[in-house]
């Protein structure tokens, strides 16, 4: 066996050993290396580099691009079509669509007007800022950040942790890893404001992770989850590209930058209080809603019957049943 052929079989049972430590590994070293560098340039050289498109990189490279690819190693071409499946799943019930596109963007507006106050302008300027800077912004959000990043982070890792330990589990250990992610947003910030910014994103991004769970459970589609994150952000901040979201042009200013993280964290502990840490995961039987796989390490292995075999004959097998939740 050559070198190559022997170093690339290690590396790939390194990766089915270890999915998720993998994808972390890739995630917090390559992506990273990609989202520090506006902060690393204006550092070292004085010059400020736009944010967002090394924002979109990262997530393409550092997220979205190791989950395809340890998906592929630990479950085949048929775990990648999965993926992408439930990626692109856009046949769910209107009533979610609402949720992206009205209740997310309300609640966020209403936390807005509780701490800030109501906005002055005219029906003109509202109109405006619904279309340029809340749909048009949200198509933007979507396609170059929040989907991929969603693929990543609920597709790939919130529900790999959920089939192993439970959805509530999976939330919370899934928030600090998703808060980090943004430390080079938070970097600007100096070193101490810098802590306090991801310590604020961290409580707030495992109720977010309640809520991104939930959707994901009931529905199955990570496009769904990526419009509920994108809605977040195109209300307040935006994508990055094309000027500001909704609540910027209403005249809220630059303070309304993290009211969707608060309204996004209410919004997951009222999911956790109705469903009572379930996060719309079946109560009977091991399947996980969003990816059917099975925990039980029993179901489907072939089982030997006991007692003496004739001599010569192979041992029958019968394969256990798969429960009904199971063929969810």
């Amino acid at each position: 066996m050559s070198t190559p052929v022997a170093s690339h079989r290690r590396l790939a049972g390194l990766i089915r050993r270890h999915p998720v430590g993998s994808f972390l590994a890739w995630s917090f070293s390559v992506g990273q290396a990609i989202a520090f560098q506006p902060v690393l340039v204006r550092a070292c050289y004085d010059v400020d580099l736009p944010t967002a498109p090394f924002v979109v990189a990262a997530n393409l490279v550092g997220l979205l691009l190791p989950a395809v690819v340890v998906t592929r190693v630990v479950d085949g071409p048929a775990g990648v079509r999965a993926l992408w499946r439930r990626a692109a799943r856009v046949r769910v019930p209107l009533r979610w669509y609402g949720l992206a596109l009205v209740v997310v963007p309300a609640a966020t507006t209403a936390m807005a007007v509780a701490l800030l106050g109501p906005p002055e302008g005219t029906g003109w300027v509202l109109a405006s800022a619904l279309v340029s800077g809340l749909l048009v912004q949200l198509l933007l959000v979507f396609l170059t950040t929040n989907w991929a990043e969603e693929v990543a982070w609920t597709g790939f890792l919130q529900t790999r942790l959920q089939d192993r330990h439970g959805p509530l589990r999976a939330a919370l250990a899934t928030g600090p890893l998703f808060a980090l992610q943004h430390a080079a947003l938070a970097a600007g910030n100096g070193w101490l404001g810098g802590v306090a910014v991801l310590l604020f994103i961290t409580a707030t991004a495992v109720p977010f992770r309640f809520l991104q769970g939930w959707v994901a459970n009931r529905t199955g589609s990570l496009l769904l989850v990526g419009l509920v994150h994108a809605a977040g952000n195109a209300t307040t901040g935006g994508s990055g590209f094309g000027g500001p979201g909704f609540l910027p042009r209403l005249d809220f200013g630059e303070a309304v930058g993290p009211v969707h993280l608060m309204a996004s964290a209410a919004l997951g502990l009222v999911v956790l209080a109705a469903t009572r840490g379930r996060l719309g995961r079946p109560a009977a039987g091991n399947a996980s809603a969003l990816t059917g796989s099975r925990s039980s390490a029993l179901e489907g292995v072939p089982v030997r019957l006991a007692g003496p075999l004739p001599t010569g004959r192979r041992p029958p097998s019968r394969r256990v049943p798969e429960s009904s939740a199971s063929r969810r």
